[in-house]
Formats: C-alpha cells, sequence, structure tokens
C-alpha cells in the first residue's frame, strides 16, 4: 500500500500547535530543484553582474506560500546602494503557474517638483496598482519615499520556463535603470517622462 504523506507529515508537527500546515514532501523537493536548479544561476548572474551590492550571496532561503490556492515555493532577491534597499524581487513557483513580483524604493529629496509627485502617483498607465508615498520629516535627502510594485505571473505552458528567465532579467534590469536615472535623489519635469517609461516596463497595470 502507498504510504500517506499527509499521515507521515502530521506525526512530525507539533502536537502542542494550535495550527500546523502540512506539505506534500515530494511536491516541495521538486519546486526546491526548479527554484534552484533552473532559475537561481539566472538570478544570481544578473545581480552579481550589476555592480551594486545584493542578497542573498549565495544558498538562499526558500519560503513556502500559496498562488491561487496552490502550494508554492518562493525565493526573494534585493540589491542595494550604500546601505539602502532600492529593489526587491520574488520568484513564487507551484505545480500549476508561477509569479515574478518586484518592488522599487524611490527615495527623493525634499526640493522634489509638486508636479513631479502627481505624475508619478497619479499616472494612469499605473492605476492598476498605483505607488504609494511616505513623507520622512526626519530626512530632507529622502523626504519622499516611493513605493513600486507589481507582479506578472502564469500558468506553465510550452516554453514557460524560458520565459520565467526573460521576465526575470527584464526586471532585474528595469528596476537597475530606474535607480540610476533617480540615483541622486532628483527627478525634474523633464525627467519623469522617461523615468515613468522604464517604470511601464515592469509596474503597468494590464
Amino acid at each position: 500500500m502507498k504510504r500517506n504523506w499527509i499521515l507521515t507529515e502530521a506525526r512530525k508537527a507539533n502536537a502542542r500547535a494550535d495550527r500546523i500546515i502540512l506539505e506534500n514532501p515530494s511536491t516541495r523537493i521538486y519546486l526546491d530543484d526548479l527554484l534552484m536548479k533552473r532559475f537561481w544561476p539566472t538570478i544570481w548572474s544578473c545581480l552579481e553582474g550589476s555592480s551594486y551590492p545584493y542578497e542573498p550571496q549565495s544558498d538562499p532561503e526558500l519560503e513556502s506560500e500559496w498562488i491561487c490556492g496552490e502550494a508554492a515555493r518562493s525565493l526573494t532577491f534585493a540589491l542595494f546602494d550604500e546601505g539602502k534597499i532600492f529593489f526587491r524581487g520574488k520568484l513564487s513557483c507551484s505545480k500549476e503557474s508561477w509569479m515574478v513580483k518586484s518592488e522599487h524604493f524611490l527615495s527623493l529629496i525634499k526640493e522634489t517638483e509638486l508636479e513631479v509627485l502627481r505624475e508619478l502617483l497619479g499616472n494612469t498607465r499605473l492605476c492598476g496598482n498605483p505607488p504609494t508615498l511616505i513623507v520622512d520629516k526626519r530626512n530632507e535627502g529622502d523626504f519622499f519615499q516611493i513605493h513600486f510594485n507589481a507582479g506578472y505571473g502564469e500558468s506553465w505552458g510550452l516554453m514557460s520556463e524560458n520565459k520565467v528567465e526573460e521576465r526575470i532579467k527584464q526586471v532585474i534590469r528595469a528596476n537597475i535603470e530606474m535607480y540610476q536615472q533617480s540615483m541622486d535623489g532628483w527627478i525634474g519635469s523633464q525627467d519623469v517622462g522617461s523615468f515613468l517609461t522604464l517604470a511601464y516596463d515592469v509596474y503597468e497595470a494590464y
């Protein structure tokens, strides 16, 4: 008789816990191999080639989550400059689908023009998941802190693994270019259009 993985995993659980989550070991191994052997080398290569400090340096920790009701495993990675994070990405895979999430952290100085802020926060092409703003009055160099957040994924299909790789490269490249255009904390009214063109590549609402 085939061994029931649910009973096997349940025996390992803490009987004192009020809630436990069981994962099929074979599914977890499959997804971990997919993340580490197929996609981590691509992620690492992009991070290493960026010239910016990044995390994780090696041996990334994988986490369990849910994608549309399916058990999934995820790998998170980030880029920094001068000790501050400017990009965080996450690749999540289930047996049914994949998702690449992206976050960009834009810091602008106190003297930033109001019209620039209006365009960044109210642009109609970002309206599906609009950027959010925090004002830090204690830090004039990072006075306006704008957070961009988006995700894109699909069900697995023909050539999907190649598509995931291309999406990873696109997301990392776009966020680096966004940072390089704004790294001094300033986006002028004449530059906001070109900055948003870069942002559309990843953060535009579909």
